[in-house]
This record gives structure tokens, C-alpha cells and sequence, in this order.
């Protein structure tokens, strides 16, 4: 439906099903807005930044990356994208996050027809899927409008969905959990971003997701460039895999120009989608 741009791979990096910590060299300052001082003068504190959310069971971290105002608005999205998104999810597959396996054991589902209407499941029968959106190629490497704002469909993977275990609740329907693109789009072109600046280095490229990154929006209000840099690619097949999640660095060339982009591919064993992100 759309011309896009063409993906050449550089560099892989995997992440197994077990989770392995690691630690990158020191970055000496804030990865997305790129200070090392206060307005003051001082040195800010900076924090370590995962490649990959922890709470997905990645434990790749680049130090000194991260400075206070910068970690507080992508902590809040992450926090929110872990509940509403993934945390049965975490639970099933038993991912260990900076507490360790997630202690929660009951669930809310939605069961209503009409309007949302939660009851909390067990996790033995709670009906876990995972739901990942599949996205139209971006603006930045297709000709889809910059302000479009609608996903294609979404891929999903049952991990232990069964009609006849909801039926001692009297559930013949539920839904599936709601997916915020913006806030989702913010932590795919953060793993993105981070890497790249850890991999091409500080001041090799122009940052064009940063700014995105370390935006707060609140829920309810409207954004209209979050698929600008962040897509999917429909002429490059996802292969099989045996990792839990995968980063690509490489070139899209797109109309003439050669932009640096990121793969990300979380859950790849689950066969969810890659997303690729322009970040440079």
C-alpha cells in the first residue's frame, strides 16, 4: 500500500530466553538530551539505562546515561507500558525484572461487552496473550503521512488462553489488553535510540527520536508524529528465532537518502514483529 525504503543490516545483538546482566561502558552523559551539567554548573547525576526494559528480562545497561528529568518521564511510560501491556505476560514466562519474577498472581480481565468491566483471574487460568501491533512503514522511510496515527492489525501469541478454564468463572468473552501506540512507540525508539548512541557514538549523527523519547504525554492527549520515525517494514520477513528479543543496527535508504535505523524485535520466539526505527 505504501513505497518504503529498503533495511541493510550491520550488527546483531540477541537476547536470551534466560536472562544475562551486562554493562556497556560508562556513557558520561545524558544519552537523550545530551547534557553533562545542571543549569548550575554541577555534574548531574546520571543513571544507567537498559538497552531493553528490565522488566522484560533483558539486563544489557549502559551507565551514566540517563540524568533525573530525562529517567522520570521514561520511567513513567515504562511503568505504564509494563502494567497495561505486559504484566501477565512477565508472569507466564517468568521474566525477571529488577525485583526479580513479577509477585503479582491475579490478573484483571476485561470482561464487559459494552463498556470495560474488570474481574481479577488467577494466573493458573487467567487467558494469557500476547498482543503486539503490527505498524504501517514510517513516515521517515515510506510515504504515509507524518500525522497518521492508526496501526495496520496486531499479531498475536496464545501462551495459554483456554475457553474451557474460564468457564467455572462463567466468561465466554473477554478482551484482550488496550495498547497506548504512543507510549509504546516511546519505548521502541528508546531500546532504539539508546543502542544507537551507544553503538555509532555520541555526536556521529543527528538524533531524530530523541526528542520524542523524552516528551511527556500525558494519557488523553493527542500526538500525531509518534509513527513518524517508528514502523514496520512489510517486504522484509521476520525469520524464525530463538532468542527472546533481538537489535539490529543498519542503513534504510529511502528517496535518496541513507538514514541510520534501528531493528527491534521483541519476543521474537513468539514470531511478534520487527519495528524498525530511523534514528539518525
Amino acid at each position: 500500500m505504501f513505497a518504503e525504503g529498503v533495511f541493510c543490516a550491520e550488527h546483531l545483538l540477541t537476547f536470551p530466553a534466560q536472562k544475562t546482566k551486562g554493562k556497556l561502558e560508562a556513557f558520561g552523559r545524558c544519552v537523550y538530551c545530551g547534557r553533562q551539567k545542571d543549569e548550575h554548573g554541577q555534574p548531574l547525576r546520571l543513571t544507567s539505562e537498559h538497552i531493553i526494559p528490565e522488566f522484560l528480562g533483558a539486563g544489557l545497561e549502559l551507565p551514566d546515561a540517563s540524568c533525573p528529568t530525562c529517567q522520570k518521564i521514561t520511567a513513567t511510560f515504562e511503568s505504564s507500558i509494563a502494567q497495561d501491556i505486559f504484566d501477565p505476560v512477565r508472569k507466564s514466562f517468568s521474566l525477571v525484572g529488577k525485583d526479580g519474577v513479577l509477585k503479582k498472581t491475579n490478573f484483571p480481565l476485561d470482561i464487559g461487552r459494552e463498556t470495560s468491566a474488570h474481574e481479577f483471574i488467577p494466573l493458573i487460568h487467567y487467558p494469557t496473550i500476547l498482543v503486539l501491533p503490527m505498524l504501517y512503514p514510517a513516515a521517515s522511510y515510506s510515504r504515509r503521512p507524518r500525522d497518521a496515527d492508526d496501526p495496520f492489525n496486531f499479531r498475536m501469541f496464545n501462551i495459554n488462553a483456554d475457553p474451557k478454564a474460564l468457564q467455572k468463572y462463567a466468561i465466554d468473552q473477554f478482551s484482550s489488553q488496550a495498547i497506548d501506540m504512543v507510549r509504546f512507540a516511546q519505548m521502541i525508539a528508546k531500546i532504539a535510540h539508546v543502542y544507537a548512541m551507544h553503538h555509532l557514538g555520541y555526536g556521529t549523527f543527528k538524533p531524530l527520536v530523541a526528542d520524542f523519547v523524552r516528551t511527556d504525554f500525558p494519557p488523553g492527549i493527542r500526538c500525531k508524529s509518534h509513527f513518524e520515525h517508528v514502523g514496520c517494514l512489510w517486504q522484509a520477513k521476520d525469520a524464525k528465532s530463538p532468542n527472546l528479543h533481538e537489535i539490529e543496527i543498519g542503513k534504510i535508504d529511502w528517496n535518496g537518502q541513507s538514514l541510520n535505523a534501528v531493528r527491534v524485535r521483541l519476543f521474537a520466539s513468539c514470531d511478534m514483529p520487527s519495528y524498525y526505527v530511523t534514528v539518525g
